[in-house]
């Protein structure tokens, strides 16, 4: 087992590494939720209250989340890259566990992940946005959004292990993922809006996420959010782990 671990550790240094020789991707990555926010708390804060300040503390966390599913697709779509190239094909004659290359991906970009969230909260402290709780509940609502995001990035690897291109796989993962983030109450108010979508808002994960995140941040923690999401994260974990590990052992035979 400490084998295993150190060789995902090694192999999810090996993944982070290209990024020095990608300023671009670097730059992006860190970009992504300088608009994301410009977007949603000045163009569409009027949606949340009617002022800018009200807007920052509703939408902030919701824009966490955004950019961490989001995020997820990233993972399917190097496992995709990667089996195109062969470079798992060079992993498979290394005496090496053979979960380690999954899940050296799936940390690599777990990492990368917080480097994004951690430029959020700086943006997001730039335009007015402040902390009402306490530290450790900002570091566990931290923890819990790359936690969240985590898991799903193991369904984001089995689709791309079982995708027939890079570019299949992003468009399934993005419409998956568009409408639990945008048909969710993380920009929006669920009492905004007519009853059949108020209904889809109460019952999609993403909503208890941001609303579990919001909480722990801002005030007014409810604990059916934080279990429904320590719920959801468990059942995707549950179920996609296992798929793709056994896509990945059947790419790689």
């Amino acid at each position: 087992m400490t084998t295993a671990i150190s060789q995902s550790l090694t192999l999810a240094w090996r993944s982070l590494i290209p990024l020095k020789n990608s300023p671009g991707q670097l730059i992006g990555m860190l970009l992504q939720p300088v608009f994301m926010i410009v977007v949603f708390v000045y163009l569409f804060g009027g949606a949340a209250g009617g002022d800018r300040d009200g807007a920052v503390l509703y939408m902030l966390p919701g824009v966490l989340v955004q950019v961490a599913l989001m995020a997820t697709i990233g993972t399917g779509m190097n496992l995709a890259t990667d089996i195109g190239n062969g470079v798992f094909d060079r992993f498979r004659t290394m005496p090496i566990a053979r979960s380690a290359p999954l899940a050296g991906r799936v940390l690599a970009d777990l990492l990368t992940l917080l480097v994004t969230v951690i430029m959020s909260l700086i943006v997001g402290y730039a335009v007015g946005f402040r902390v009402h709780t306490d530290p450790l509940s900002t570091l566990a609502g931290v923890g819990l959004v790359l936690l969240f995001a985590m898991a799903l990035s193991w369904g984001s690897a089995w689709i791309g292990l079982i995708a027939k291109s890079v570019t299949s796989m992003q468009g399934i993962s993005t419409a998956v993922l568009l409408p639990l983030t945008l048909g969710s109450s993380a920009f929006i108010p669920a009492t905004d809006l007519p009853g059949w979508l108020t209904w889809w808002m109460g019952v999609n994960p993403v909503s208890h996420l941001a609303g579990a995140i919001r909480g722990l941040m801002v005030g007014g923690l409810r604990a059916t959010d934080l279990w429904i999401t320590f719920g959801w994260t468990a059942a995707l974990l549950a179920v996609f782990t296992p798929l793709a590990l056994r896509a990945y052992n059947r790419r790689v035979r």
